[in-house]
């Protein structure tokens, strides 16, 4: 039984993981509104990354030989979340960001739980339970209330298809992980991952935009980059599912029904983007619904709500 002091830790640590994972949308406004393309800027993000992540594991785990010993259905479930979560999601994310507002972005994929738990449905035999039914239904009600004027002049801008289509990736990546990885040093399969990614991404540069290997040797804007892939992916990939494992879903779910708050409120002070009366009804929707939807489901006990830039680690 943990105590009240590491208890608060724990959320205080989830809070902190999930509102710098909102860090990605205004970053990534940035570095897109600056020349980068989704697929350089998300190929030299997974280069920080890997840095990172290659060091951890040498340091943590120096040369433990049985974390790497992957079975056959646990390969099969990298190379699908690397495709979802590593490779397709993060680039349908910053293309969708070349013509939203980060706010819109913040907005938008909140709608990632409820697609979470639909695929668990299909997929993972879960059962609908009527929190799970009403707090989708909210968070549907938020993406339709802020996308409702435009659809009515028939406008709706191409940004809002795309990180529709990164939520629902995101979506898989969990579902898929859930339901082929049983490995147990998950932290090693994630490494793997952006290893994979970043092979994947380096290869799809080479083909589709040869060029932009140009703007890797004298990037423009690097400190964003470099702290977007430090604020965005790293920390809450350390903070948030090493917090989880110590609190209550119930919990965990009032802490991340902040992080859309905190998120446009940081898209308005440091990008200064108006925050229009439908985008807070909009927002309203997406706490209320993160509140109601954050149950642990029966059999797998996913969390809903999770920041997807690395992928799920556990719960």
């Amino acid at each position: 039984m943990f105590t009240a002091k590491k208890n608060r830790r724990a959320l205080m640590g989830i809070f902190i993981a999930d509102s710098f994972s909102k860090t990605t949308a205004i970053f990534g406004k940035v570095l897109t509104d600056s020349g980068w393309t989704p697929v350089a800027l998300y190929f030299l993000t997974l280069i920080v990354v890997s840095i990172f992540l290659a060091v951890h594991e040498l340091i943590v785990h120096g040369g433990d030989a049985h974390r790497w010993s992957i079975g056959r259905k646990d390969i099969m479930g990298i190379a699908l979340t690397t495709l979802m979560g590593g490779v397709l999601s993060p680039i349908l994310f910053f293309t969708g960001m070349m013509y939203s507002s980060a706010s819109e972005a913040i907005l938008v994929t909140s709608l990632l739980p409820f697609f979470i738990v639909c695929f668990a449905v299909l997929l993972l035999g879960e059962r609908f339970t009527k929190p799970m039914i009403l707090g989708g239904a909210l968070l549907v009600a938020g993406t339709l209330v802020l996308v409702w004027q435009d659809f009515l002049l028939a406008e709706i801008h191409r940004g809002i298809p795309l990180l529709l289509g990164s939520s629902v990736t995101g979506a898989l990546t969990t579902t898929l992980h859930k339901k082929y990885i049983s490995h147990p040093h998950l932290d090693s399969v994630v490494f793997l991952r952006v290893l994979l990614s970043l092979v994947t991404v380096g290869i799809w540069m080479l083909l589709t935009e040869r060029a932009s290997f140009g703007m890797l040797l004298q990037p423009q804007n690097i400190w964003v980059l470099f702290g977007m892939s430090v604020l965005g992916f790293l920390l809450p990939f350390f903070l948030y599912f090493r917090s989880l494992q110590q609190v209550s879903t119930m919990e965990a779910g009032v802490m991340v029904a902040a992080g859309p708050a905190v998120g446009v409120l940081m898209a308005a002070g440091f990008l200064g983007e108006q925050v229009l009366p439908m985008q807070l009804l909009s927002l309203a929707f997406a706490v209320a619904g993160i509140l109601v939807i954050n149950v642990p489901l029966t059999k797998k006990r996913i969390m809903p709500s999770r920041p997807m830039e690395l992928g799920p680690l556990s719960r």
